[in-house]
């Protein structure tokens, strides 16, 4: 057998003979078991199972066992905890996927998590069960994932708190264009458009009064936007 390489971060290697992923080390090229794109690799993963396996899946973190480490996490997590089935324990496992993947947008930006939430009972411990409604999000986005930095929040709270946000400093206050637009009584886009359009601040954050019609506002007075 090859000597085994650790598998570089970048571009994808054509050749993966030898490499290790995780518990899997490739062995040579293998046989197609369906169809998928790109090739497939013949691989021994540590339990002694020989295992044919898409070199994508690889590469991005997808598969990096022959099934047992699986297997042995399902056993263990009903075992110890008996929450594997429950929400948070699927927005627990969810997390953990989003930071290991790699070349993806999380391991790319160095995000990671706090060693200890390998273990979800640790998590459990740390941030409880997710309340209805609510999922776990970072509160410096750019931060990692730890009990200092985690809350559980809505899903307003979760798209006011992303890179993807511009925020608007005005009258002593910091928020979201999204943010201010629900402050102040605007339609959605309202104030992106004025201040695209040039508007100098102290028009563009006049408030607009509206009428309540159902679930659609209606403006008072078109001429104020």
């Amino acid at each position: 057998m090859a000597q085994t390489r650790k598998y570089p971060m970048g571009k994808p290697l054509n050749n993966l003979q030898g490499f290790r992923f995780g518990s899997l080390t490739v062995l040579q090229l293998g046989e197609k078991q369906r169809q998928h794109n790109g090739a497939w690799w013949l691989c021994l993963c540590d339990c002694g199972t020989q295992k044919n396996i898409p070199a994508t899946d690889m590469v991005q973190g997808k598969i990096s066992s022959c099934g047992c480490e699986h297997t042995k996490r399902i056993a263990k997590s009903n075992i110890t905890h008996g929450m594997s089935k429950t929400r948070t324990y699927k927005l627990w496992e969810a997390m953990r996927n989003r930071c290991n993947r790699i070349n993806q947008d999380y391991s790319c930006r160095g995000i990671t998590y706090d060693e200890r939430w390998d273990a979800f009972e640790n998590f459990l411990q740390d941030m409880g069960e997710a309340p209805e409604g609510l999922s776990l999000d970072r509160i410096d986005f750019n931060g990692n994932y730890h009990k200092a930095n985690c809350r559980w929040a809505t899903r307003e709270q979760q798209a006011n708190n992303t890179r993807a946000n511009i925020f608007i400093e005005w009258d002593g206050k910091c928020q979201t264009r999204s943010q201010w637009e629900k402050e102040l009584g605007m339609r959605p886009t309202t104030l992106r458009s004025r201040l695209k359009a040039g508007w100098p601040m102290e028009r563009a954050m006049k408030p607009l009064k509206w009428v309540a019609e159902g679930n659609t506002p209606t403006p008072a007075d078109e001429g104020t936007q």
